[in-house]
């Protein structure tokens, strides 16, 4: 059963490399296409992922295009190299959940004590000004809120403070 899976993924990278050959040679036409050991590599390196692979292809053809064609193969797996690198790094830096500013995400514990609903994006000036809000409900100089707030109210509540 294992055997069936492997065969039908080695088909599809072998299709994938022979398109990403094609594109290749359609952006730099003059440089020699690298060997199958580097596009196994590349496919390696960046989990299987195609349109890595292809986006470090496409900046590499543009640099291409912009030194006429002054380029030789070194140069141009060295260069999709660290693009595709870099390229990985920003996706996966973007799917992270935003921690820091200029927006920060409204956590539970401070939902609760202003009665704002948990996870709501907020800027800089709304994170400091929930958070004096909170301070002053602690202290006792403004009542708390009887209910928590929902859609339109929440938005109201946030300018209102």
């Amino acid at each position: 059963m294992t055997a069936n899976p492997q065969t039908s993924q080695q088909l599809q990278r072998a299709r994938d490399i022979e398109a990403l050959k094609k594109l290749w040679v359609s952006g730099m036409p003059s440089v020699p296409v690298p060997e199958n050991s580097q596009w196994e590599l590349w496919f390696d390196i960046h989990r299987n992922d195609f349109g890595t692979l292809a986006y470090g292809l496409e900046q590499c053809a543009r640099l291409f295009n912009q030194r006429r064609g002054h380029m030789d193969l070194d140069h141009c797996i060295k260069h999709s190299s660290k693009v595709m690198n870099r390229y990985r790094l920003d996706r996966a830096r973007r799917g992270k959940p935003i921690q820091h500013f200029p927006l920060n995400i409204l956590s539970k514990d401070l939902a609760d004590a202003v009665r704002l609903p948990a996870g709501i994006a907020l800027t800089e000036k709304m994170f400091w000004t929930i958070h004096a809000r909170a301070l002053a409900i602690r202290q006792g100089r403004i009542p708390a809120p009887s209910k928590p707030n929902e859609g339109s109210d929440a938005a109201k509540t946030t300018k209102a403070a």
